[in-house]
């Protein structure tokens, strides 16, 4: 005997399924973005030298308890700190880490702002002279946190991180790079995660071809539309017989920012011309699983 399905019964399935659906889902507000703006806790730690050893600029997130917590040291990229790269900073901290993000712009007198987005004109004058603070002086900033962190009493020094996006992502993936000379003590930054970093633009830099490999985790997320990346470079990355695990999770039909709320704009680096950003729900919704997926693996 077939069963039959009455129609009350399929809008029914329907409707759970949308549920279901919606339910994994994230759903954010851009007064998520100025919950966390409100609740964020700026402090300041030592530079080191070598570097310009000037007292760095950073936010602290911590998660309920006493710890000790695995941490994450967070970079952003040209344009500065952006509202949205606070709130992943946040929502992190709530699954049980601590992250400190650091401030490369603040403490040189260069942009203190973290409550605009990217339609400032200051954060656009920074980003076309992001290089005021070189590559190597952002990894610098990075091993001063890794320094404060393994200091601080609630901190599982064993198990401190990067996270990054853009030219942050790409200063985390060359702190890795250059493990070996650092000699960081307690294993030194245990992973990364890297948003769309740039990479094609940084394979024939010194600071990629005269450098060590990779030998920790790396998780790269980057979308396929955005001109900025590119396949190529990644598989190339992949083919180069580094002995750290990584893994690189390209967004179908996903622009640069896809994890920022807002809609599809163009805009303009005089070194690479146009391109395109845009939230996508999917690749944010992704991207979060991704992460938590990574996280537990490593730092757990």
């Amino acid at each position: 005997m077939t069963n039959k399905i009455s129609v009350p019964n399929v809008i029914f399935i329907l409707i759970f399924a949308i549920l279901i659906n919606t339910n994994n889902a994230l759903s954010i507000t851009f007064g998520d973005y100025e919950k966390v703006l409100k609740g964020s806790q700026k402090i300041e730690i030592e530079g080191i030298s070598p570097g310009d050893g000037k007292e760095l600029e950073a936010y602290l997130y911590k998660p309920k308890g006493k710890g000790p917590f695995p941490a994450l040291i967070a970079l952003h990229g040209a344009g500065g700190i952006f509202p949205y790269q606070l709130w992943w900073a946040k929502e992190i901290s709530k699954k049980g880490y601590v992250v400190l993000f650091i401030d490369h712009y603040c403490t040189r007198d260069l942009l203190c702002e973290v409550k605009s987005d990217d339609e400032d004109q200051a954060r656009g004058e920074i980003m076309r002279n992001w290089q005021e603070v070189s590559p190597r002086q952002r990894v610098l900033d990075a091993v001063a946190g890794y320094s404060w962190l393994s200091e601080e009493v609630y901190i599982d020094k064993s198990k401190i991180g990067l996270i990054g996006w853009s030219w942050g992502g790409a200063a985390a993936m060359f702190a890795q790079k250059i493990a070996r000379r650092l000699s960081l003590p307690n294993g030194g930054f245990k992973a990364t995660i890297a948003f769309y970093p740039n990479l094609k633009f940084v394979l024939d830099k010194p600071q990629w071809t005269k450098t060590g490999p990779i030998e920790q985790p790396t998780l790269i997320l980057y979308g396929k539309y955005d001109i900025l990346e590119s396949e190529q470079a990644y598989e190339t990355l992949l083919s180069a017989g580094y002995s750290g695990e990584i893994k690189v999770v390209g967004f179908d039909k996903a622009y640069r920012k896809f994890d920022e709320l807002g809609p599809y704009r163009e805009k303009n680096h005089p070194s690479v011309g146009d391109f395109g950003k845009a939230f996508q729900q999917k690749a944010f919704d992704l991207s979060r699983k991704e992460i938590d997926k990574f996280l537990s693996q490593h730092f757990r």
